[in-house]
């Protein structure tokens, strides 16, 4: 179990960056990208267990991004780093 009391252990490298999170519905076939920088608490899928409201992909970044989909008929989702 991880010992919370000593805080030299933890890594907080990514503590000035931008949380990006991808989550997409299967009964709606919705996408959407959820942007945490508050210091929001991020809940991640548990090991073996896969929910519906789950994160699909993530990370984290000190740029910033911007996503738009294609306007190729495949309809490709893009990604800015700006």
């Amino acid at each position: 179990m991880y010992d919370y009391s000593n805080t030299e252990e933890i890594d907080l490298s990514f503590q000035n960056k931008t949380f990006y999170g991808i989550k997409y519905n299967n009964d709606t076939g919705k996408l959407t990208v959820e942007v945490i920088n508050d210091g929001s608490p991020v809940r991640f899928p548990s090991e073996g267990i896969v929910r519906k409201t789950d994160y699909k992909a993530w990370f984290w970044t000190k740029h910033t991004v911007q996503f738009e989909w294609d306007t190729n008929p495949n309809s490709n989702l893009l990604m800015e780093i700006i």
